[in-house]
């Protein structure tokens, strides 16, 4: 058995951990970005209850507020500039994945020349230098506070790629689920399924290892107990807890085995038409998985047994089960997307999502992944 398992995130999680917010930055330096939405952490007050918490340890804060649904290149390449020019010690990520993916690009940026679409493409090399990254999620669904990864859509080829640099992990991630309760209920339901699909996307990687196994299994499980609770009480604090801790599962367990083919195939949907990323796994997830379950009917029954099923045989009814409770029952043309796009996700999920693809459990032509975008049309 040979694996490679490296994380070395600091996560302060719990009830209340927000405040700690100032006595972590202070080990950074003086003055930081905040990198967030538009509306929500302003709407919620949580943007200026950070600026003060800063302000009360003597750090200075601006805000790059740019940040589409999708987090685009051009966004990142303004904040970057905002950043260097006013020489910020740290990026702050506050808010949903958008946000926590935009910061860590932002921060690699900020000590990098050139265009982040270049060091995507491996066209050019880091210098393996990087401002630190403290991640603050307000939506339990990316887990991008447990990974370095930074999905981005290019502005000029509506091409969806990840720039992938070990340094833009998070140097402190305070997870804070008191932090998501302000979510709309729509929202909660789609970032809950786009972590339960990281957890499953771990667990049947080619890179899975022991221990990412062991955070997608758990994720898996403590998804399929609490989401139904959270649904019915979204008071409930324990259920907050446990799907917030579902989240962050799905984020360690994706930076060390890799994301599978659900993402790689709902990467140039969300691209291409600036669609919902959880609605967009949810309209792909059952073709996707209608070939792979043969390939490898053991992990398929595990996970089928810990969302309420028996064998791999009902796997997909449970993810069907799912779906309907969560409401997100859209096919992709309800989404936006057109019968004419179909040839271009097959073409584009082959190249762009290259990586994504190559940790599935099995390979798929340009014609199988455009029966596949037929199936969820």
């Amino acid at each position: 058995m040979n694996f490679t398992f490296n994380n070395p995130v600091n996560v302060l999680f719990g009830s209340g951990k927000i405040n700690l917010v100032g006595e972590e930055c202070k080990k950074f330096g003086t003055k930081a970005l905040i990198v967030t939405g538009a509306n929500s952490t302003k709407k919620s007050g949580l943007l200026q209850k950070v600026q003060d918490l800063l302000a009360k340890e003597n750090i200075a804060s601006l805000v790059a507020d740019n940040i589409p649904q999708n987090p685009t290149t051009d966004a990142v390449m303004q904040a970057a500039k905002l950043a260097r020019e006013n020489n910020c010690d740290m990026v702050i990520g506050l808010g949903g994945g958008s946000s926590l993916d935009a910061s860590k690009a932002i921060a690699f940026m900020a000590k990098h020349e050139g265009h982040v679409s270049d060091y995507i493409l491996a066209k050019r090399t880091t210098n393996g230098t990087c401002l630190p990254v403290v991640a603050i999620p307000t939506t339990c669904g990316t887990g991008s506070e447990a990974d370095c990864f930074a999905v981005l859509n290019d502005n000029a080829t509506n091409d969806k790629r990840t720039l992938r640099q070990i340094i833009t992990m998070p140097k402190v991630s305070i997870v804070d689920p008191d932090l998501m309760q302000t979510m709309p209920e729509k929202v909660l339901r789609s970032v809950m399924f786009d972590a339960f699909c990281h957890n499953l996307e771990g667990y049947i990687s080619r890179h899975a290892s022991p221990i990412s196994e062991m955070f997608s299994l758990k994720g898996v499980e403590l998804f399929a107990k609490y989401m139904p609770v959270i649904i019915k009480d979204p008071q409930n604090k324990e259920a907050w807890d446990a799907i917030c801790l579902a989240s962050t599962f799905g984020g360690f367990s994706l930076q060390s085995a890799g994301g599978t083919a659900v993402h790689g195939i709902e990467h140039p949907v969300s691209g291409l038409r600036n669609v919902v990323h959880g609605k967009g796994l949810a309209a792909v997830i059952i073709p996707v998985y209608e070939k792979t379950i043969s390939h490898l009917p053991e992990k398929f029954a595990t996970l089928s047994k810990l969302i309420g099923g028996t064998s791999e045989k009902d796997f997909l009814a449970q993810i069907e089960k799912i779906k309907n409770m969560l409401g997100l029952t859209d096919r992709l043309h309800d989404l936006g997307v057109q019968e004419d796009d179909l040839p271009w996700l097959a073409k584009n999920a082959l190249e762009v999502s290259k990586t994504l693809l190559s940790n599935h459990p099995l390979s798929y032509t340009e014609q199988e992944i455009l029966e596949m975008y037929k199936k969820a049309f």
